[in-house]
């Protein structure tokens, strides 16, 4: 062998041991580099599913919370027309009265509504046809010291009850007025009675 041979097999053998380091080396950085790659898209697995887990927790939340709204309207919706329907068969009630019970009433709610004064009493047709005789005089015996009523003899184009007319004054005891009136107190009263 050769001075050059030697010398090219030296710089051969050389170039082979820088190779293989450099290849080792490069081997170890991607060992590092894999192993840092599995450890950062193990975290962001673990945050991805963490983001999903809060994501899922807060449309639980939200349709949970939608859920018992709904609910709650649903109930307060049945509550009102439960409330609704018994007001209105109360009122329809009224044409159930005996003529007796009927015009009772009215003469109480006359009594009532009056203040010093003459007034006038208008009635609907069917009630001018069936007012008892000593209606008037009921009302008056109880008010004679301070008023005195009349019932007119016109039909009033009123539903049931009646209208007092004093002075330009017209107080309207319609009981569609007097139910219109106390709604409120009317629905409140149920509302404690049947739901609490």
């Amino acid at each position: 062998m050769t001075g050059l041979e030697k010398i090219q097999e030296k710089i051969l053998a050389q170039s082979k041991t820088v190779c293989d380091e450099i290849i080792a080396s490069a081997n170890e950085e991607a060992k590092s580099i894999l192993i840092a790659a599995r450890q950062k898209a193990t975290e962001l697995n673990a945050e991805i599913i963490r983001n999903a887990e809060l994501a899922a927790d807060r449309k639980n939340i939200l349709a949970k919370s939608g859920a018992e709204t709904l609910t709650r309207n649903r109930y307060l919706e049945v509550r009102n027309a439960i409330i609704n329907d018994i007001i209105s068969a109360a009122y329809e009630e009224i044409e159930h009265f005996s003529d007796e019970e009927y015009f009772d009433i009215l003469r109480r709610l006359c009594i009532k509504n009056i203040t010093p004064g003459e007034y006038v009493m208008h009635l609907n047709s069917v009630d001018l046809a069936r007012v008892p005789e000593n209606f008037e005089d009921s009302i008056n015996a109880v008010i004679y010291e301070k008023a005195a009523v009349f019932i007119k003899k016109e039909a009033a184009d009123i539903e049931n009850g009646f209208i007092l007319t004093a002075d330009g004054v017209e107080i309207n005891c319609t009981f569609r007025a007097l139910f219109d009136e106390n709604m409120d107190n009317l629905k409140d009263m149920l509302n404690g009675f049947l739901f609490n």
